[in-house]
């Protein structure tokens, strides 16, 4: 039987592979296109977003794996009834028991990897995205400007045009600046000469222009101000990338604080190896098909059933975020419902087919 297990494994992980590559391309291919839209407004560079692409790899992997490695179970074991091997392996004694014995050399596996990434590698990662972005916000300057085009940020309400830039894009000369006002006292700046500064202690950028005219208000109304300068000082926005989630998704998972939103934190990392074991056994329970059915027969009813497990968990996550429910139950109630699930329709399996 030990060829036996090793074929079943190897057909497993040929198509877990297959399946984590499609959905990954999928998963990354969105965020990515996310973060050109992005780039496009002004609040990243391209070299930026590929980097955060990077950066966020693990936590795709350990989102994408549990449903790539249910997929992968489901195609195997249905192969195995479509084909008729799973009569032979019957026949010969080898139930869902042990078929389960043979399929948990892979779900295990993989479930050890999530469980690395969930609770220490994302974190260490999420944490080094963090650094790297802070960095861009204190040295990037005015890297995005291109000479002689209209550069615009914030959502299409700040526009700077720069006639030259210099080498190290640390000074502009012949500066225009429009920023829109939500009051309606739109502002318009033009100067000879420009530089950015750095507030040491903050981090906080900001623009210092030189021997120019500022122009305050809309032209016709009787509050428009002419203003001449010197110098004048204005301060850099630095949009931060979701900062919120992204210094409690880089907190080590054992020194997640008790607010909500920490214990609903390390609850979802516990969670996703959780959700990861049960889903390898759960597509075990659900691929037994009948006579004469097809091998993809059971795909739909068993996404709904993957798809509904992944949805409660977000639910249960959300509802403790918000202090909806008690932080204690976690996410249990979701995953005891599905193992209970996964025990019943694996008994289902060596109990004989209704034609």
């Amino acid at each position: 039987m030990r060829v036996a297990e090793k074929y079943v494994n190897k057909e497993l992980f040929s198509l877990f592979f297959f399946i984590l590559s499609f959905l990954l391309l999928v998963v990354v291919g969105g965020r990515f296109l996310s973060y050109l839209e992005e780039a496009s407004l002004g609040l990243l560079s391209s070299g930026t977003a590929l980097v955060l692409i990077i950066f966020r790899i693990p936590e795709f992997i350990q989102v994408v794996a549990p449903f790539a490695i249910f997929f992968a179970v489901l195609l195997t074991c249905s192969r195995l009834y479509a084909e008729s091997e799973m009569a032979i392996f019957q026949s010969a004694g080898i139930g869902a028991y042990g078929l389960a014995k043979w399929l948990s050399i892979s779900i295990v596996s993989i479930t050890l990897l999530v469980a690395y990434f969930s609770l220490a590698l994302t974190p260490k990662m999420s944490s080094l995205m963090e650094k790297f972005l802070l960095d861009q916000r204190k040295t990037s300057n005015f890297e995005m400007i291109t000479p002689g085009d209209f550069h615009t940020t914030k959502k299409g309400t700040y526009t700077i045009y720069s006639e030259n830039v210099s080498s190290d894009g640390s000074s502009l000369k012949n500066i225009f600046v429009f920023e829109e006002s939500n009051s309606g006292k739109d502002i318009s700046l033009w100067a000879k000469f420009g530089e950015i500064g750095i507030n040491d202690e903050t981090g906080v950028r900001f623009l210092r222009l030189q021997d120019g005219v500022r122009y305050e208000g809309r032209p016709g109304s009787a509050d428009y101000r002419i203003l001449e300068f010197q110098s004048f000082v204005q301060k850099i926005d630095n949009p931060a990338i979701e900062s919120e989630k992204l210094k409690l998704a880089s907190t080590p998972t054992l020194d997640l604080n008790e607010l909500s939103k920490g214990r609903a934190e390390f609850h979802w990392r516990m969670g996703l190896p959780i959700f990861c074991f049960v889903s390898g056994f759960l597509a075990l329970g659900l691929s037994k098909t009948k006579p004469r059915q097809g091998r993809y027969a059971k795909v739909v009813p068993a996404a709904i059933f993957i798809f509904s497990y992944y949805l409660l968990l977000l639910f249960n996550h959300n509802a403790i975020v918000e202090d909806s429910m008690p932080s204690y139950l976690g996410l249990w109630l979701v995953h005891l419902l599905y193992v209970g699930l996964t025990i019943y329709f694996c008994y289902q399996v060596d109990k004989p087919s209704r034609v």
